[in-house]
């Protein structure tokens, strides 16, 4: 059975017509908006004093009733004039009008005599007001979700969305134009208290002070608002439903619905208007690549914002190759070749160096002095004032100083990032790349101490930013999980590399991280997976990388520094003597002096990765000592490098049997190794680390510092792998080898190949095995080892 709604005619307001035939002043203005119950209260207010109720666009004298004139503007009526004849003789005038509506005529009554306001907030119903004249719950729903408003009276009694819906858009919205509409449904989006905008007139004033208690009008605000905003967009004001939403800092909606109605070339100019480049840093980046992607190619031919707008969300999705066809296909071969583009009297744009500049942040390329000093005179063109891009440009700065490894160079480049970046008011997202960069610095050097709080400030600005960046969580959780790797905890790193790294991989990285993301994920694998996974996991790069062939060498390094971890000095050597800068530099060529003047990033790790297969071969050579001590004094050789190279040089000492020189050398490297809190190196190098540390002599005397206790430590819980727990629990390396192989499914023919010995070796290695696992076959022998946590 269907409710009789409640007709609000019928709740009489006894106080408000009291205060209108009460006026002393002889005006009363009931100024609200529609449904605010102006036309009803009046009417009981001419009731009371015996009159009628005038409605016309201008009252005439004969409708004053014994000095009584009520007047009930029509809707219609933008302006409205009291007559001075008509104002003469009217001793009480009450006027209902909406406040978008100018009354004139009366400055002369007000002046002299006053008047009273009953405003919108004084309309609407109030539990105390209607007091125990309706049912509870209909009380209650009108208060709470109508917002206490007279036209919804019958509502409260028997709710009715779609009639909620109809009458809001009918009443409330009629009057507004697309702009303030377009205004409005942005509020409607996340309603706050107290909006200050043209658009608030038109509704309760209780709604919009507590938006969140009034559900089911937002509801129907929402409804009447989108059905009003789809009516524009079929008609010609679509142009300036958009320019609303780019007023409003909504540029990509406002692209989005321009591109939806053909209106290619406005939305154009909206992207130019929001900074183009810089807009996929205050955007979601899946909703910027999926409205940029849109525009056609005779616009990406055309209008250079547009092109850098989509080759940037290109390199965001790590698609770099597609960028250099693209940037080839419209601007010129010439625009791949650096120096060109940056130099002096280029054909090109300042967009387009910009961007040029953008693209050598992503390119593995370790810039020349020639190639800075290009960067220092495009820098004398860049627009005085416009921080940002000075923030960029020091952004790109500290990158290349990373790959150059000048540590300060970059530091002070990234102070000088963050001085713009305050200038303008912070950027959270680009702050957070300048941190994380930081981050990568000092654990790249070997100094986790200082990548510490670095880390931290990185992970308060990304938490500032207020669109979804998942890519960039990725990044942090990778550093995150680095620094937690050097505190003796690698479970995080392997988790990564579980959960993220794919998906890390295939984004866009610069180069600096990618190289810094090989280095630990590949140690991660080293240590925590079976050796048959761990040239996978290498190729697995490669293909990722297959666009940046400059990090073909990295790679390959850490292929090498697997095989030396398993005791394949050849197969390391192989691998390295495969890469032409190998072949370019001999051995012999490897003089001290030669090591001591390296400059570049790749030739000091290549060098480092040849030496340390020297120093682990049986005969490293007369050389080797000099070698690794020049080296180790090369200024771009990083603290951790460093580290590294003293445990090299105590191993080298102890396989001459010079103790002292021994326990010289490694006392420095953990006393380094301690202060800087990179304990991930001693994990690293457990190959040469490990029979030091079994040596009593050497080990009793490291003990007696406390520091040096306390590093042992962590250095120790950092190694309880399971094949660390398998060489704890009496297997030798060459056992503990064969059982990840064998858990691996690997046959003897294939073991054999893999340790290059003879297939007969492998069986009696594997009896061996067997006999201290208690097992007479593979599988009784896998079962037992993951028994006792070595697998």
């Amino acid at each position: 059975m269907t409710k009789t709604p409640l007709p609000s005619a019928r709740l009489l307001r006894p106080r408000l017509v009291d205060r209108i035939v009460s006026d002393p002043t002889g005006s009363v203005f009931l100024r609200a908006p529609a449904g605010a119950g102006k036309s009803v209260l009046m009417q009981q207010a001419a009731e009371r004093v015996g009159a009628a109720v005038c409605a016309l666009h201008a009252p005439r004298p004969s409708d004053v009733q014994d000095g009584w004139l009520f007047w009930d503007v029509p809707s219609s009526a933008r302006t409205a004039r009291l007559s001075a004849q008509v104002a003469d003789t009217v001793a009480h005038l009450v006027i209902a009008h909406r406040p978008s509506q100018k009354i004139t005529g009366l400055a002369r009554r007000v002046l002299h005599g006053g008047a009273q306001t009953i405003d919108a907030r004084a309309l609407s119903f109030s539990a105390e007001e209607i007091d125990t004249r309706l049912p509870a719950p209909v009380i209650r729903r009108l208060i709470e979700q109508y917002a206490g408003w007279p036209a919804f009276l019958p509502l409260a009694d028997t709710a009715d969305h779609e009639l909620a819906a109809a009458y809001v858009g009918e009443t409330f919205l009629s009057q507004l134009s697309p702009a303030p509409t377009t205004r409005l449904s942005l509020w409607l989006e996340a309603p706050a208290p107290d909006p200050e905008d043209d658009w608030c007139d038109a509704l309760p004033p209780f709604l919009l002070a507590a938006p969140d208690t009034q559900a089911e009008l937002i509801a129907a605000l929402r409804s009447a608002t989108a059905a009003r905003l789809e009516g524009f967009s079929k008609s010609a004001a679509v142009t300036e439903v958009a320019t609303a939403l780019e007023a409003a800092h909504h540029p990509l909606a406002a692209m989005q619905l321009l591109l939806d109605h053909g209106h290619e070339a406005h939305a154009a100019q909206i992207l130019a208007h929001s900074r183009g480049l810089e807009l996929i840093y205050e955007s979601n980046l899946d909703e910027f690549s999926r409205i940029i992607l849109r525009f056609s190619q005779e616009t990406v031919a055309t209008n250079e914002t547009v092109l850098f707008a989509i080759t940037r969300t290109l390199m965001k999705q790590g698609e770099f190759q597609r960028v250099r066809q693209l940037v080839a296909k419209h601007l010129g071969s010439d625009y791949l070749d650096p120096l060109k583009v940056l130099s002096r009297g280029t054909r090109f744009s300042f967009a387009a160096r910009r961007f040029r500049l953008n693209m050598m942040i992503s390119e593995d390329m370790t810039p020349s002095d020639a190639m800075l000093q290009r960067l220092g005179e495009f820098m004398a063109d860049y627009p005085v004032g416009d921080d940002q891009k000075w923030a960029a440009f020091y952004n790109a700065l500290l990158e290349f100083e990373i790959r150059r490894r000048n540590f300060r160079e970059a530091e002070a480049a990234a102070a000088r990032a963050l001085i713009y970046f305050r200038k303008i008011g912070g950027h959270p997202l680009l702050e957070f790349f300048i941190h994380l960069h930081l981050t990568v610095l000092h654990l790249t050097n070997g100094d986790a101490r200082m990548a510490r709080p670095a880390a931290r400030t990185a992970r308060e600005r990304l938490h500032s930013v207020t669109h979804p960046v998942e890519q960039e969580f990725r990044m942090l959780r990778l550093v995150e999980a680095a620094l937690a790797y050097e505190e003796g905890q690698p479970q995080k790193l392997v988790a990564f590399l579980q959960q993220d790294f794919d998906a890390f991989a295939r984004a866009e990285i610069w180069p600096s991280l990618f190289h810094f993301a090989i280095q630990y994920s590949s140690q991660a694998v080293m240590d925590h997976y079976p050796a048959s996974i761990r040239p996978r996991f290498l190729d697995g790069l490669w293909l990722h990388l297959a666009e940046r062939m400059d990090l073909l060498q990295t790679i390959q390094i850490r292929t090498a520094t697997a095989y030396q971890n398993e005791g394949r000095i050849g197969d390391a050597e192989t691998a390295l003597q495969n890469l032409r800068a190998t072949q370019a530099t001999p051995a012999e060529a490897m003089t001290p002096d030669w090591l001591c003047a390296l400059q570049e990033r790749d030739q000091i790790t290549l060098a480092t990765a040849r030496l340390r297969c020297a120093v682990q071969h049986p005969a490293p050579g007369p050389q080797i000592d000099r070698q690794v001590a020049a080296l180790e004094s090369n200024p771009k050789a990083t603290l951790r490098e460093s580290v590294a190279l003293k445990i090299w040089r105590a191993h080298l000492a102890h396989k001459r049997r010079d103790t002292a020189a021994a326990r010289s050398h490694l006392h420095s490297a953990l006393i380094s190794a301690s202060r800087l809190g990179c304990f991930g190196v001693l994990s690293e190098q457990r190959i040469f680390l490990a029979p030091l540390l079994r040596e009593a002599r050497i080990r009793q005397h490291l003990e007696t510092s406390p520091d040096i206790r306390a590093t042992l430590a962590i250095y120790a819980g950092s190694i309880s792998t399971p094949k660390a727990k398998a060489r704890a629990g009496g297997l030798t390396e060459r056992e503990a080898q064969l059982l990840q192989l064998i858990a691996s499914g690997n046959p003897n023919k294939r073991i054999a190949q893999t340790l290059n010995i003879a297939e007969p070796t492998v069986k009696f290695h594997l009896s061996r095995l067997y006999a201290k696992l208690g097992a007479k076959k593979r599988g009784e022998a896998i079962q037992s080892a993951h028994a006792l946590g070595w697998l």
